[in-house]
């Protein structure tokens, strides 16, 4: 499986458009990601690009052990691949990205196919 970096930065209210690879075929989705204040957690709907139609609702954006740690595994019957949050610096502990650290200390990986 090839991983690919998704850029990401911390503004709290942020949506964009993006292909992503899986199952060797080119995926255009919409990303829409949230900072949740009252719980400090970031999470994500993710839509189809071409249609706009919702495919996923609010996942928490946490990092985990394998195979738990691959947010998209709930939904592989969707086709769209895998997706982990990972914690790239020892500067904050824990497994949850804050409000001012997701994109620098903690990165979302999109994966071509299912981890083993």
């Amino acid at each position: 499986m090839s991983w690919h970096e998704i850029p990401l930065d911390n503004t709290p209210d942020q949506e964009f458009h993006i292909t992503v690879e899986a199952n060797e075929k080119n995926i255009p989705l919409i990303m829409h990601l949230r900072y949740n204040t009252e719980g400090a957690f970031w999470h994500m709907d993710i839509s189809d690009g071409n249609t706009g139609k919702m495919m996923i609702s609010n996942v928490p954006l946490v990092t985990g052990e394998f195979p738990a740690a691959d947010m998209m595994r709930q939904f592989q019957h969707l086709g769209i691949g895998s997706a982990i949050i990972l914690n790239v610096t020892d500067k904050t502990a824990g497994n949850i990205p804050g409000m001012f650290d997701l994109g620098t200390d903690f990165i979302l990986l999109w994966g071509s196919g299912d981890i083993e």
